[in-house]
């Protein structure tokens, strides 16, 4: 797939705890020993999209070379404990640094069955949006979904409102600057945030096996 006509970059965000799958990095997740990180990257590769980065929490030691096998950057958080509020800020800045210029597709890093073909149509949306929309993201059934995609400007004014307050509370603020695609595809968001989610994936999935790499396979 050839890159955007618009240059545009990518950030997942993996920095999540996962408290409620027993402390475990959802993004480490395999399926058919494939974790979720590198399929992500792999699908936004095959969405044109060359410049990757992830942010990266806790589980530094088990995400990072993931990332970097898969010509990743990665943007680590000195706190051990973040919010996404602080993840996004933290993708913001380092897309300014690195990224003058590009606009910016965001995405978080528990979306097993999203695929380049999900995500291509949204890229291919965005290039043809009207010159006011500075805002993109899927909905599916009246649910938000992923990615999310911001321009330069936008991505400028997020970082320029109080550090407490995310993109979504931007987003609230400008609905005028906000433009919807309304799909049919789950794959938007079908998150993993419970050890039942897990389990109906790998339900779903079976033969094909859904585990924990070391040392989170306990």
């Amino acid at each position: 797939m050839s890159p955007p006509a618009v240059p545009m970059a990518a950030t997942i965000l993996a920095a999540g705890l996962g408290r409620r799958l027993g402390h475990r990095p959802k993004a480490a997740l395999q399926i058919g020993g494939i974790s979720l990180l590198e399929h992500l990257i792999g699908a936004l590769r095959g969405a044109g999209l060359q410049h990757i980065s992830v942010v990266i929490g806790p589980y530094a030691e088990t995400l990072q070379p993931i990332a970097h096998h898969c010509g990743a950057h990665t943007l680590q958080h000195d706190q051990p404990d973040t919010s996404l509020i602080e993840s996004q800020r933290r993708a913001l800045q380092a897309h300014l640094a690195r990224c003058e210029g590009h606009d910016l597709l965001i995405v978080l890093a528990d979306l097993p069955w999203l695929n380049n073909t999900h995500i291509q149509p949204l890229i291919e949306a965005w290039q043809r949006r009207p010159d006011t929309i500075h805002a993109q993201m899927p909905i599916v059934d009246g649910v938000r979904g992923h990615p999310l995609i911001l321009t330069w400007q936008a991505v400028q004014h997020v970082l320029a409102t109080p550090t407490h307050l995310g993109i979504r509370d931007w987003l609230a603020q400008h609905p005028e600057l906000v433009q919807t695609i309304a799909t049919d595809q789950q794959a938007h968001v079908a998150d993993l945030d419970t050890p039942s989610d897990v389990a109906a994936l790998q339900a779903h999935c079976h033969p094909t096996p859904v585990s924990w790499p070391a040392p989170w396979d306990h």
